[in-house]
């Protein structure tokens, strides 16, 4: 267990230095730009697909490991996603708070069916392909590592951009929530992975998982700079196409209406 501590504290440095974090042109942007609602409904609209689909992700873990405690791990989040940590509002229903806000019903209606960018796409479609089909270390490493550590750092700069535009703390509650509670959910997964990963290929597939993640989220940064800015400068947005619910349709247990109340 000491060696996997040792690759754990390896791997956070390695997450903290990854281009989706560390001198992200993004992150560094939307910390001191006074973006309009509008471009944060953009936002909203193309990070709302991964919320819709996390909590599939969390439940296909739970059918890829025999490990109770493992199992026990991902279920105590699970609870959290699906409302416990924020009196009974799911973090769909949380996400959405924050769409409101931004566009009021009108905006909220069209999470559904805002044509996608690729990245958003490939950033859902990614992580349901690891969280289904790969083995449990890939995913952990991707949900634990590249999440429940990684939010942390990668949150915060949202809000701070949050606030400039207006916000107030019950409207950005999903983004706030989830740096204060996924110190603790990082916590647990480590404890996870340090029990389960007892070789370099355990550690490989952890490291796998975790780079995938974080090289789909670096994608999705440089598509939300141009979106927003694009917003914002009255300029034509970046392509899109697939809306969500047409996503939703290509898996088993995820809804193609948003997450019931």
């Amino acid at each position: 267990m000491s060696d996997a501590r040792q690759f754990l504290r390896q791997l956070h440095e390695e997450v903290r230095n990854h281009p989706a974090i560390r001198a992200n042109s993004f992150l560094e942007m939307v910390a001191v730009r006074p973006f309009s609602k509008q471009a944060w409904l953009a936002f909203g609209q193309q990070l709302y697909p991964h919320v819709h689909f996390f909590i599939p992700y969390m439940e296909a873990m739970l059918l890829s490991t025999f490990d109770m405690n493992a199992k026990l791990i991902v279920a105590e989040i699970l609870l959290d996603e699906y409302g416990e940590d924020a009196g009974g509002k799911s973090h769909p229903e949380l996400f959405r708070r924050f769409v409101q806000a931004c566009g009021g019903a009108e905006g909220d209606a069209s999470l559904m069916r805002t044509p996608l960018d690729p990245a958003t796409v490939s950033l859902v479609e990614t992580h349901m392909q690891i969280c289904q089909d790969e083995p449990f270390l890939v995913s952990i490493g991707a949900i634990g590592e590249a999440h429940e550590y990684a939010i942390a750092h990668l949150f915060p700069p949202l809000v701070k951009g949050m606030q400039i535009a207006g916000f107030t703390p019950a409207e950005i509650e999903f983004f706030s929530l989830h740096v204060d509670h996924d110190v603790e959910h990082s916590a647990m997964l480590e404890d996870a992975m340090a029990k389960l990963a007892t070789s370099e290929a355990d550690f490989e597939q952890i490291r796998r998982g975790t780079m995938a993640s974080l090289d789909c989220r670096k994608a999705l940064w440089d598509a939300m700079q141009r979106r927003m800015i694009s917003i914002d400068t009255n300029e034509p947005p970046p392509p899109a196409a697939t809306p969500l619910v047409e996503i939703t349709k290509r898996y088993r247990n995820v809804p193609s209406t948003f997450w019931p109340a």
